[in-house]
């Protein structure tokens, strides 16, 4: 940038460089704030995602485990209903070894 202009005309043109520098720059700083922000929607975006899905999964494991835990009752309860006796004395027994190892 060759300036050979001196005196008021150099400093008037110095200044109006100066502010288009100035409006630049602030045209730059809000274009770096609305990458940031849209950077930060996507991450924001990709997080929920991500927890929805773990969530997800959780809600599946639960009602899978859930499930099991239904089925195995009602497998325990019609092994009560066809051996009843059997049933009583293995309660019976389990009573008394649970009162062993607490004393």
């Amino acid at each position: 940038m060759a300036n050979t202009k001196s005196g008021p005309d150099a400093t008037e043109e110095l200044k109006e460089e100066l502010q288009a520098l100035r409006a630049d720059l602030a045209k730059l700083v809000e274009t770096v704030k609305a990458m940031g922000v849209e950077q930060a929607d996507s991450a924001m975006h990709s997080a929920r995602e991500a927890i929805d899905h773990a969530a997800d999964k959780v809600r599946a494991k639960a009602a899978e485990a859930q499930r099991r835990g239904e089925a195995a009752a009602e497998d325990l309860e019609a092994m009560v209903n066809r051996h009843p006796l059997t049933s009583i004395l293995a309660a019976i027994g389990l009573g008394y070894l649970v009162g062993r190892m607490r004393h």
